[in-house]
């Protein structure tokens, strides 16, 4: 079963399809609203309750349509006959839908099913582990997506990062998706908070890419940092439909080289060992004396290949498949030397699969470059830019939170910082005249004074001269 798995993983990636990138994230943060952002319309359905109970994969077609999960993994030329391991309740929540897209001429999207906060109460139908596992391997960039209420990492989430995450972070990025439903301040605690708990789950020492933005078309809430979001989804798209489709065919041709690899390793390994076995007598022991020394056999093999000991599979794997098969019933290693099998092999290993690579970078239309897809995207996210930049207000610049006063039943909030008046000038003789240290501007006095009189009355009658010998400074008492 082993050896079919591994068999249908190597089809699968093998199968000339597009890239795909896969979305994961507790329920709500916002997954199927991007992929109706990229695709450009309301394809999938959304709402604020959990809408997503299964995987949606979303690719291109002349047409729209949707099709089943029987169909997808049963179809060759789709990289999904892998699923078909996970049984039938797993094929009942698996779909697909095509669509007239620009985008998914690049890659191919895939919605996943909300992660819950706890697996106890809500079980699943189907192994969740496994087939997110799957998508994981077969996916060529993976989002994980968070709300900036939705910090948390649950005991699913856990699993999902520690189980099917791991190894394999070089391909996620985190989206802090709904970025402007919190203010500058806030936001930047939230992404610190972020990053707190992302510690926990991911072991690398250099933390993964972190877009912050709000990916819908809806107009940016104001008094947020709409510039910081549009930055962001413009480096996403170049990522995803720039980066990501170059990786994908490096990927492949990797995949096609371990391959090779793997099989000049088993031949070796097995061929190395049927050749030290005797002809007539003392088979059995023979036998067992060298599936207890197989790792005379592994320096044997990797010193005359010049293989590292770390592509090798571990030695108990192969003394387990040995106690079921008969050594006997194999060729010897010079068999596969005489015959050209060894040395055709090490040619496609060394010359006709890395050149591979040359013949799909010549490829004009494989390159992204020289298409317009990615520029009609930025073109659309500048458009809305505009949109955005002339229906929002310019956002106060204060240092910090203003802080807010009750005087009598007013509100009092300082002025944003550099825009104070002036401090009053008063007599430097007086007791108490300097201000402040903490100076902020005049606030209302307590109980609030009556309104001004807009005329006030003038006093009636002459007025007799100050005199000279009057003090004019005001009275301490």
């Amino acid at each position: 079963s082993t050896q079919s798995t591994w068999a249908s993983y190597f089809a699968d990636v093998l199968t000339a399809t597009t890239p795909m990138v896969l979305f994961i994230g507790p329920f709500s943060s916002g997954k199927t609203t991007f992929i109706n952002y990229l695709l450009g319309g309301d394809y999938l359905f959304t709402g604020p309750e959990p809408t997503t109970n299964k995987y949606t994969t979303v690719f291109y077609g002349q047409e729209t349509n949707q099709l089943s999960g029987r169909i997808l993994a049963s179809n060759p030329s789709l990289p999904y006959k892998g699923l078909q391991q996970f049984g039938n309740d797993f094929l009942e929540s698996f779909s697909g839908l095509q669509v007239n897209s620009d985008i998914l001429r690049s890659v191919t999207l895939v919605d996943s099913p909300g992660v819950l906060e706890t697996s106890d109460s809500h079980s699943r139908s189907f192994d969740y582990v496994g087939a997110m596992k799957w998508f994981v391997e077969h996916a060529d960039l993976i989002f994980v997506m968070f709300d900036p209420t939705k910090l948390d990492a649950g005991r699913e989430l856990r699993t999902v990062f520690q189980t099917c995450l791991k190894g394999h972070e070089s391909r996620i990025r985190i989206v802090l998706n709904k970025s402007d439903s919190v203010g500058q301040h806030e936001l930047m605690k939230v992404h610190g908070a972020l990053f707190w708990n992302l510690s926990n789950l991911v072991s690398t020492s250099e933390p993964p890419r972190v877009f912050v933005s709000s990916f819908w078309a809806n107009p940016y809430r104001p008094n947020t940092n709409h510039q910081l979001f549009e930055t962001e989804k413009q480096a996403l798209l170049y990522d995803m439909l720039y980066a990501i489709p170059m990786e994908s065919i490096d990927r492949k041709v990797t995949a096609l080289l371990k391959r090779a690899q793997d099989v000049l390793i088993h031949a070796a390994i097995i061929g190395t060992a049927r050749q030290k076995l005797p002809k007539y007598f003392g088979k059995r022991a023979a036998k067992i004396e060298t599936i207890d020394n197989i790792d005379q056999v592994y320096a044997e093999v990797q010193a005359k290949y010049r293989l590292p000991a770390a592509n090798f599979p571990n030695e108990d794997e192969y003394k387990k498949f040995f106690t079921k098969l008969d050594l006997y019933d194999f060729k010897k290693l010079k068999t596969f030397e005489e015959n050209g099998t060894i040395d055709r092999l090490q040619k496609a290993m060394n010359y006709q699969i890395p050149g591979l690579l040359k013949s799909f970078t010549s490829e004009a239309g494989l390159d992204p470059r020289k298409s317009n897809m990615l520029q009609r995207m930025l073109e659309r996210q500048r458009k809305e830019a505009e949109a955005n930049k002339a229906e929002a207000q310019p956002p106060p610049s204060y240092l910090f939170a203003p802080p807010v006063t009750q005087y009598g039943g007013q509100q009092y909030i300082p002025q944003p910082y550099g825009q104070q008046p002036p401090p009053p000038q008063l007599d430097p003789s007086q007791s108490g005249a300097y201000p402040p240290y903490n100076y902020y501007p005049p606030q209302p006095q307590y109980p609030p004074p009556s309104a001004p009189m807009t005329n006030p009355p003038q006093p009636s009658g002459p007025q007799a001269p100050p005199s000279e010998t009057t003090d004019r400074r005001p009275s301490n008492s």
